[in-house]
């Protein structure tokens, strides 16, 4: 199956019911507890651009960016359904991202280590600043209630 039996859609108008089903299906837990779901609404409320794919009726896929649309864009999720993921749904949600903010001077996101992960954004022209030699960067982060090691 490839995009073009998908509809894809832009804006924060989403039905919540969906969204919290999307987030469960990739194990997203820590977004849809009783006591985090307001939150999940309200981060999607907050993001400066929404863009998510539809199956029929069904949300099966989301990305979403966090941006000044100047200097920064930070994408901070983007999730396909495991039932449909390999079809080209994640590469077209990044890529409407990526286009949407193309005048803004840095893209950065944060990742999970896994090879298939690092393969996925490198084909999209994002780099792992742990590689940059000419520009050398250095990434931190810190997570409430979280000690990082």
């Amino acid at each position: 199956m490839d995009t073009s039996t998908y509809i894809l859609k832009i804006g924060h108008d989403l039905p919540f019911d969906q969204l919290v089903d999307l987030y469960n299906s990739v194990g997203w837990f820590a977004y849809t507890t009783e006591e985090q779901r307001p939150k999940l609404q309200e981060a999607i409320r907050n993001s400066t651009y929404v863009v998510t794919m539809w199956s029929g009726e069904k949300m099966v896929g989301l990305a979403r960016c966090i941006s000044d649309d100047v200097s920064i864009c930070y994408l901070q999720d983007i999730l396909i359904h495991p039932e449909h993921q390999r079809h080209g749904i994640g590469r077209k949600l990044l890529s409407h991202c990526i286009k949407r903010f193309a005048h803004v001077r840095m893209q950065v996101l944060l990742t999970d280590d896994e090879e298939r992960q690092k393969k996925f954004y490198e084909s999209l022209g994002y780099k792992n600043t742990k590689d940059l030699k000419q520009m050398p960067l250095n990434a931190f982060v810190q997570i409430t209630g979280r000690e990082l090691e």
